[in-house]
């Protein structure tokens, strides 16, 4: 007869010992995961050549990131200019999923890009993370002109329809839509020009138009020189950096405008990746440099987080596309 075999306890395991170590590992490789990311630089697109104002931006958010540590990992910032942003957004949009790309946000441009370009870059390819502060148009007249207020302005376009000229610099952009604004909430008509750079800031100087729409810090060297006036800021309220500006609002003309800088990552991308960049992004808006930033160009520094943002821009979609109809532009390449 033969012996019994001896059982080896270290050849078989207990059903249940196994589940609870398989288990265990997948939640500690889980973790591992989530602890680890970005494991690798990450990818910042501007949708600009280098220089411009969002570049600016974006570079210097990067900068607050790299210097205030708030991720371990570098932001690599990659211009893709070209297609009045439709390069960039397109780029990004076919990342889906990848958490190592972001994309530094002009509202006004993510909106009107897939407008523009018959592109499928609309807001359901994007993840919006946080918009950091309201970059401001205002209305900017020569200081010698006969307009000291909003009002002054408008009535005097109501009496002679189409005589007084507002310049901006790009056709579809922000400061064409505040030329919009005012004339669709006031009833006035003006005529508008586009004009290449700095032209429409130069033209006011040489009386050559009436008016200008574009940005706020564009215009503030000749207001403080007394050369202009700006006779309405489309914020909420004042400008903390600015107390003297008047508002549009306060002198009862219901226009808000501006392009909300931001960022967003392609849709998709993992939950806990986008909390980890929400989170940076916000320490990154309550950093002195970023304080000091917004103040020094004149932004409303006003924060909104990823559901905000996506609220933000879903909202500002249908009254982007009624203005680009209304200027001939959706459709255009």
């Amino acid at each position: 007869m033969e012996p019994a075999l001896k059982r080896d306890s270290t050849s078989r395991t207990n059903p249940v010992e196994h589940w609870l170590a398989g288990a265990l590992a997948l939640a500690c490789a889980g973790y591992a995961s989530a602890q680890a990311y970005p494991t690798r630089p990450v990818e910042l697109v501007v949708h600009t050549a280098a220089g411009g104002g969002g570049d600016i931006f974006a570079r210097t958010v990067a900068e607050i990131i790299a210097k205030e540590k708030l991720l371990p990992q570098s932001l690599v910032v990659s211009n893709k200019g070209g297609g009045g942003g439709a390069i960039a957004f397109n780029y990004v949009a076919g990342k889906r999923g990848d958490p190592y790309i972001l994309l530094a946000v002009p509202s006004t441009v993510l909106l009107t890009a897939p407008l523009r370009s018959g592109l499928d870059i609309g807001l359901d390819k994007f993840t919006p993370l946080a918009s950091l502060g309201l970059d401001l148009n205002a209305v900017t007249v020569r200081a010698d002109a006969p307009y000291a207020t909003m009002a002054d302005f408008v009535e005097a376009a109501k009496r002679e329809p189409n005589t007084l000229v507002i310049a901006f610099g790009s056709i579809g952009g922000t400061a064409h839509y505040l030329a919009y604004q005012i004339e669709k909430v006031t009833g006035a008509r003006f005529r508008t020009v586009s004009m290449k750079g700095a032209q429409a800031v130069l033209s006011v100087l040489g009386g050559h138009v009436h008016a200008t729409t574009e940005n706020l810090s564009e215009v503030m060297a000749h207001v403080e020189g007394k050369k202009m006036r700006v006779i309405g800021v489309p914020s909420a309220q004042r400008l903390a950096a600015a107390p003297l500006l008047p508002t549009l609002r306060e002198q009862g003309f219901d226009i808000r405008s501006g392009v909300r800088r931001g960022f967003a990552a392609p849709a998709g991308i993992p939950k806990e990746a986008a909390a980890v960049l929400e989170a940076m992004l916000e320490k990154a808006h309550q950093s002195a440099e970023w304080k000091e930033y917004a103040a020094r160009n004149l932004l409303e520094n006003t924060y909104l987080n990823g559901a905000a943002f996506a609220r933000y821009l879903a909202e500002r979609q249908p009254e982007m596309a009624q203005f680009m109809r209304d200027a001939g532009l959706a459709g255009k390449p």
